[in-house]
């Protein structure tokens, strides 16, 4: 996944169906996930939200370069929404 967008490494579609499984199955009810690219990692990483409202901070957020939003989806539906 996102392999055609200016990230270095593709994100294994296991690994992003492990986080849906995650935030799915997590004592916290989420309902989204964003995935984000972390420069300073250079590897995707996961961050679950339980309302749909909270994804504009990582959209709005053009101040954090060491994490880049790559792409939001209901964890559910497994639609992207971002």
């Amino acid at each position: 996944m996102f392999e055609n967008l200016k990230f270095p490494i593709p994100l294994d579609e296991s690994r992003f169906d492990e986080w849906l499984v995650q935030g799915r199955t997590s004592k916290i009810r989420y309902n989204y996930l964003v995935v984000l690219w972390d420069e300073s990692e250079k590897d995707y990483r996961p961050v679950y939200l339980s309302e749909r409202a909270d994804l504009e901070k990582y959209i709005d957020d053009t101040n954090n370069i060491s994490s880049v939003p790559v792409a939001g989806y209901d964890i559910y539906s497994e639609s992207k929404i971002m």
